[in-house]
């Protein structure tokens, strides 16, 4: 199961057992539940840019989170520093 699948599935079951009663604490850690899975889908960065050393080659890439928009984000980080949301640098190359 990956993180779509479990997204879905808690959300379906929410939904179905919800009897309209107030649950406070169920809700806040459904919540917080869902924003940590959705934070381990990875998304592209934003405002790519290639950093290249002082002989004009590819030294790395940066760009900023797609999500809080934290800037200088390395394509060696995995993840957000600031927000945690899972990064996907794959798309280039």
């Amino acid at each position: 199961m990956d993180e779509k699948e479990a997204i879905e599935r808690l959300t379906d079951h929410f939904r179905i057992h919800y009897d309209g009663r107030p649950t406070p604490y169920l809700d806040k850690a459904v919540a917080i539940t869902m924003n940590a899975l959705h934070k381990q889908i990875p998304k592209k960065p934003k405002n790519i840019k290639t950093i290249l050393d002082f002989s004009g080659r590819y030294y790395t890439t940066k760009g900023d989170c797609p999500v809080c928009n934290r800037e200088g984000l390395y394509k060696s980080d995995f993840y957000c520093n600031k927000c945690g949301q899972k990064l996907d640098w794959d798309f280039m190359g």
